[in-house]
This record gives structure tokens, sequence and C-alpha cells, in this order.
């Protein structure tokens, strides 16, 4: 390939089942789209809030794609620290999504044990059957 320019970024969503994700770089702009045959064969999978450097090309599709992704020592320049504050967002947004879920679940629980409680007891009957006079 002839030389391409390169940048860094963050690794902000990634879809294991099919294999792409997306990459936002580090100086802003949009999140560009990256494949699993850009990322280096060294065995470790790609990582979410993972540092890199990228080129990115344009697609057939018109689309822009990153390239050559090579992952950045542990190090981490303050732009790259600033970048990944968008995924901790986003963990962030989701954990607060589950709280709200299970308090919700929580309530439907109770909900659901007041009303068999007072279907298996009625509260204006007391302790007594009713007598069926002939």
């Amino acid at each position: 390939m002839k030389d391409i320019m390169r940048f860094e970024g963050v690794l902000t969503a990634w879809n294991h089942e099919a294999g792409y994700g997306s990459i936002r770089a580090a100086g802003g702009g949009d999140e560009v789209f990256v494949s699993l045959a850009a990322f280096p064969t060294d065995g470790d999978g790609p990582r979410l809030d993972e540092p890199l450097t990228f080129g990115i090309v344009t697609g057939r599709d018109g689309r822009k794609h990153a390239v050559e992704v090579r992952r950045v020592p542990a190090a981490t320049p303050a732009a790259l620290r600033q970048a990944r504050g968008g995924g901790r967002a986003h963990v962030r947004a989701a954990k607060r999504k589950r709280r709200l879920g299970l308090l919700a679940g929580a309530v439907l629980a109770v909900m659901l044990a007041v009303g068999g409680l007072r279907w298996w007891h009625p509260m204006g009957r007391g302790a007594e059957l009713p007598v069926v006079s002939r």
C-alpha cells in the first residue's frame, strides 16, 4: 500500500459476532468504521477504549474505513485520554439504564405480591367463609 496519513484514536464500539466496530479520532470528528481485518494478527482481539493508530481510506461505497490499525503502547497522550472519555459515558449510561430496569422489576414484583395476597386473602371478609343456607 502507498503511504497513508496516520491518526490516533480510541476503539469506541465493537461487535464481536460481526467483526466490526468504530474508532473515534483523538482530534474529534466522525467515528470511522473498522473491521477485524484491519487489526494486527497478534492474537489479541479488539478491546473497547483501546488506544490505536490507524490510516483512513475511502471504500468503494464512499464511506471512510480504518486500515493498518496498530495498538498504542501503555503511555497514552492527553488527546487520547480525552477521546476515551466518550466510552466511559456510554458505560455510565448503560449502568444507569440497568439500575432503572432493576428498580422497575422490583416495583413490579412488589405489586404482584400485594395483588396475590389480596386475591389469596380478601381484605373485607375476615377469616370466615360465607355460609350458604338452604
